[in-house]
């Protein structure tokens, strides 16, 4: 298995682009299918790539899904908090980017409540689409 510095490209910018690329929440042994063919073929190379973009904020792991998504944010990776729907039907993922409901999240730690750095707040919910 060939070490990470002699990939043409890191792992961690080819499990970024195949997440920002499908834009669906996929799971490690779902990247590894599509990173194949660039010369992944070990897990663990997928696992650090994964834990290191989730360590910059890059992407979120989607606990109720065992899988995960690029973040959408345009404007850097500088929050401390997401808040993501999850369709409990079709498992659509949105991240929400409504300022109001992260200040007011935020606001917990006036009430003695700190959030984990980087907490990923999952929201089950039923899709327009699903809904229908």
């Amino acid at each position: 298995m060939p070490r990470p510095s002699s990939y043409p490209v890191h792992p961690r910018q080819l499990v970024l682009s195949v997440l920002r690329t499908r834009r669906v929440p996929m799971t490690a042994y779902e990247l590894l299918a599509v990173l194949k063919p660039q010369g992944i073929k070990a897990p663990p190379v997928i696992y650090r790539a994964l834990d290191a973009l989730m360590k910059e904020g890059a992407i979120h792991k989607i606990k109720e899904l065992g899988a995960f998504v690029a973040c959408d944010c345009t404007q850097g990776h500088h929050h401390a908090l997401s808040v993501i729907t999850v369709c409990q039907e079709c498992h659509a993922v949105v991240e929400l980017h409504d300022h109001g409901v992260m200040h007011q999240l935020e606001s917990l730690r006036d009430q003695g409540i700190r959030l984990s750095p980087r907490a990923v707040i999952e929201l089950p919910v039923t899709c327009d689409a699903c809904a229908a």
